[in-house]
């Protein structure tokens, strides 16, 4: 009976040409069977044919098998079915790109063709004469190909070194030509894949390159001169283009556009991902198989992880590589070629302009002004439609952090109409606010970020006696700016012991330089007071911290107040690198008047019944001197008072609070300001 089978149009050739030699030995271990039976032997367990056939020179079995496969009809009719076969193309490709020897050309075969038909483990144990189902084993390429003994695949095998096979024995005992190998479905599904479909290893995805968003044109254009120029220096050294920047600053992007650039598909994979399997080896070379064979680069996101076996693995079969990284990498690449690019934050103008290239329409405040990253923007993007409250609580959320533990939140109850401060003291205030708002588009539009090369922040002092409005003011600039307010715990930074306040300032600027929050230093000057004469390791450490503080300021990107009482003992070095200083002074009589008026006048009950009865606010003002929290302090006291007594609040309500925030001060108020006072 006949064993040839006619091949079908949708078998692909490798296969078939494992069909085909397997038919081929089949007919051959049928004829060699027949020729040395014995009649007698069925019951045998060990039969004499058998015991023949294994002490028989191997060359006479080989020159038996030729002088067969040349006489028979069947067999010839398979030979030339095998001489027909037309080329795989991705079979042909991916044994050029992984240079397979033709015999790891064979067992690989072997071995995939057992994944797709499992039935041929069967016919493989029928063809070795085995009376168990075998895997793709050494000894059967050398039956198969004809080779005069079975080959060796070592440690430095291309199965191995791409992850194309493992052995079934899971690498226990020796290599001997009976060791069965099994092949990864991945490969299987590179080569049964219809057209150009990309097939990615398990932790890889593709990444979409946008059109043409315009950033980051010229790291593009640099990083594709220089892939192109190294690479055609015939070394063949592995190529690395490492980005450095933070999460959704675009450098996954810019490492896509480069790719495509150059004619390959991206796609990322996350490092920490690898880390975390138990072989981190053994899954790289599947994702660098993966990505050789569809023509793919890889960009490792966080890169830094990256065991260090794993970017051997990397850099031993990658042609080119992206790493991202938060941090520049130090020395230590081997043989490879690296090239590190920071990729730099976006300035206003490419803000607007990746605005513009997605939702369009008017562009937010916080897209225009705030430091967003490209994927914030692209978040941003999605919430558009519900409008710019939407957008800016979804930035909100984006960009600020938990409160670090040093970081108090504070209200922002008041509005530039609550704040009552001399007008030059407001005109002050609204140039501060100025700044702060339009600094995106002078230091971007204008040109103007060359004048402050080391930072975009705006800083000021706030310096006056205690009460007289430096909190408050920082909250109407926090709430007319849109952005949180957080008091710096200066009792939490200041620390006694060497290097520990440094570390506290630090954290500070690192939870806040990017969200939309104004720092608030209160009593600023317990940490930023005159650097001292060093004494001992204490002072000099103290002057290093106040030094560090200085270089903080400066390269801090968001904005600063710091308060003091004591404005004099403020280092001049310091001084000098503030871009505001506000002076605060005590209310004049007109001022605490209209404090007066502005904490009492209009109060009413839930009925609308008036609260304060008759009150010569203008003597009150004139005889009473306190400043504007003492004022708010005895109008809250007062009110007291007056419930106490079940009446409205009147003068004699008002003076008793206002003697008594006076005493907190050691001030004792006179009989005649008293009487000066009283209806």
């Amino acid at each position: 009976m006949s064993v040839v089978a006619p091949r079908t149009s949708t078998e692909p050739a490798w296969l078939a040409e494992v069909r085909l030699r397997v038919l081929r030995r089949v007919l051959w271990c049928r004829e060699l069977w027949e020729r040395n039976r014995y009649i007698d032997e069925d019951g045998l367990a060990i039969s004499h044919s058998e015991v023949e056939l294994v002490l028989l020179p191997r060359e006479e079995l080989t020159s038996a098998e030729a002088e067969f496969l040349t006489g028979d009809e069947h067999a010839r009719r398979l030979t030339a079915e095998l001489e027909a076969l037309p080329e795989d193309a991705r079979w042909a490709m991916l044994c050029s790109e992984l240079e397979l020897s033709e015999p790891e050309q064979a067992l690989l075969a072997l071995a995939l063709a057992v994944e797709l038909v499992p039935a041929l483990r069967r016919v493989y144990g029928y063809v070795q004469n085995e009376t168990t189902p075998s895997e793709a084993t050494p000894a059967l390429v050398a039956d198969l190909w004809g080779i005069a003994s079975p080959p060796r695949f070592g440690d430095n095998s291309a199965l191995l070194r791409w992850a194309l096979a493992h052995r079934a024995d899971g690498g226990a005992g020796p290599l001997s030509s009976s060791t069965g190998w099994i092949a990864d479905q991945l490969v299987l599904d590179h080569l049964l894949a219809e057209g150009r479909s990309l097939v990615l290893g398990p932790l890889s995805r593709p990444v979409r390159v946008p059109d043409d968003p315009r950033l980051h044109g010229r790291e593009l254009d640099d990083i594709v001169r220089f892939v192109e120029a190294v690479s055609g220096d015939g070394l063949g050294r592995p190529l690395e283009v490492e980005l450095v920047g933070p999460p959704g600053s675009g450098r996954t992007t810019l490492a896509a556009r480069a790719a495509a650039r150059l004619g390959l598909e991206p796609a990322v994979i996350d490092a920490r991902r690898l880390a975390e399997l138990a072989e981190p080896v053994e899954a790289a070379r599947r994702e660098l198989r993966a990505a050789r064979l569809g023509k793919a680069a890889l960009v490792w996101e966080h890169a830094e992880d990256l065991p260090g076996p794993a970017l051997d693995a990397i850099r031993d079969g990658a042609r080119l590589s992206f790493f991202a990284t938060e941090q520049a990498s130090g020395s230590g690449y081997g043989d490879a070629i690296r090239r590190s690019y920071t990729v730099l934050p976006l300035t206003r103008t490419e803000r607007l302009r990746l605005w513009q290239a997605g939702p369009g329409g008017p562009v937010p405040e916080p897209v225009a002004e705030w430091a967003l990253r490209p994927a914030e923007i692209e978040t941003l993007a999605q919430v558009a439609a519900a409008g710019d409250e939407a957008v800016r609580e979804v930035c909100r959320n984006l960009l600020v952090e938990a409160p670090h533990e040093l970081l108090a939140p504070l209200p922002q109850p008041y509005t530039w109409d609550d704040l009552i401060v001399a007008p030059q003291l407001a005109a002050h205030l609204r140039e501060f606010e100025a700044q702060a708002r339009a600094r995106g588009e002078v230091l971007d539009d204008w040109g103007f970020a060359r004048l402050t090369p080391l930072g975009r922040g705006v800083t000021a002092l706030f310096a006056g006696p205690s009460g007289t409005g430096k909190t408050m003011a920082a909250q109407v600039l926090a709430r007319s700016l849109g952005v949180d307010l957080y008091r710096v715990d200066l009792a939490g930074v200041v620390n006694k012991y060497i290097g520990e306040t440094e570390k506290h300032l630090r954290a500070v600027f690192a939870a806040c330089e990017r969200s939309p929050v104004m720092l608030f230093f209160d009593e600023a000057d317990a940490l930023f007071g005159r650097r001292m004469q060093v004494n001992d390791a204490h002072d000099r450490f103290a002057n290093i911290e106040v030094d560090y503080l200085l270089q903080r300021m400066e390269e801090f990107d968001g904005v600063a107040v710091l308060a003091t009482n004591r404005k004099g003992d403020l280092d001049t070095s310091f001084m000098r690198r503030l871009r505001f200083t506000i002076d605060f002074a005590p209310p004049t009589v007109d001022e605490r008047e209209r404090l007066w008026r502005w904490a009492l006048e209009d109060s009413a009950d839930a009925d609308g019944q008036a609260l304060v009865g008759d009150v010569d606010w203008s003597a009150l003002a004139r005889e009473i001197d306190l400043t504007g929290a003492g004022i708010k302090s005895a109008a809250l006291a007062a009110a007291f008072l007056a419930r106490t007594a079940q009446t409205r609040i009147g003068t004699s309500h008002l003076l008793a609070a206002a003697r008594r925030e006076l005493e907190k001060e050691g001030v004792v108020v006179r009989a005649r300001s008293v009487e000066a006072v009283t209806p």
